[in-house]
């Protein structure tokens, strides 16, 4: 695995662990015996599957175990789709949720948004876990499509391994941000949006000074900065509200 990602990558992987844990932790696992919706307990069986798959992999892998690692990546097919489709529920839950919360205002006088806006700040508020979603769907499926070149597979793997960094890290952030009374700056809401690109793009450069192709490294760079684009450009569209609308 290090021949062709970086070197002691299984390692780094393991720091998976407690980030996901600190991360959720004031909004998921600090309240996990707390009334709560089924959805957000499913949905975190199935992430904790996917992590644990994340993990385990390349380990299997760096110990020659490639008949177990097979077995594990066939049971990806029946796990991950519960993934996506329970990553879908928890976002289609927000989106509601938001417009509720808001619909409830304006009916107590605390906000004078109209219908359109209303819808409008909805759609705008699931920008950042609908594109990890995409990203997510995106490099899975070029993984398995891939999967008999070993190169395309790890690197599409790795990509999609990266977009667990975006909602854990950036919780991890926010919370220390939050207990220290500093502001969360763009900065802080966005560093791992470009670290991962720039992940990629030193990947790039690894795997080239090695002698592999860096078609796939540089195909995950232009994909998550597509995705990054559309954070930044779209969310706030009439074509972002009419899109969410259709798929909500």
């Amino acid at each position: 695995m290090h021949k062709i990602l970086f070197p002691k990558l299984s390692w780094f992987l393991l720091l998976l662990i407690p980030i996901t844990f600190l991360g959720f932790y004031p909004s998921y696992f600090s309240k996990i015996l707390s009334p709560m919706d089924n959805i957000y307990h499913v949905h975190a069986f199935f992430m904790v599957l996917w992590v644990a798959m994340a993990i385990v992999q390349p380990f299997l892998i760096q110990q020659k175990k490639t008949k177990l690692h097979r077995m594990i990546g066939k049971a990806s097919y029946f796990i991950m789709p519960f993934v996506f489709i329970t990553d879908y529920l928890v976002i289609r839950h927000t989106y509601y949720a938001q417009i509720s919360s808001t619909t409830e205002k304006v009916a107590k006088g605390l906000s004078k948004l109209i219908s359109e806006e209303i819808l409008s700040k909805a759609a705008a508020s699931i920008d950042v876990g609908l594109i990890y979603f995409a990203w997510l769907f995106t490099f899975y499926l070029l993984a398995v499509i891939n999967r008999k070149t070993v190169l395309f597979h790890a690197t599409y793997m790795f990509a999609a391994i990266l977009t667990i960094l975006g909602p854990t890290v950036e919780r991890l952030i926010y919370n220390v941000v939050a207990h220290l009374g500093m502001s969360y700056n763009f900065l802080a809401q966005n560093v791992i949006l470009f670290f991962i690109p720039l992940l990629l793009l030193a990947l790039c450069i690894f795997q080239k000074r090695k002698g592999y192709s860096i078609k796939p490294a540089s195909v995950s760079v232009g994909i998550y900065i597509a995705g990054i684009v559309v954070f930044f450009f779209l969310p706030d569209t009439k074509f972002w509200q009419s899109f969410i609308e259709l798929i909500m």
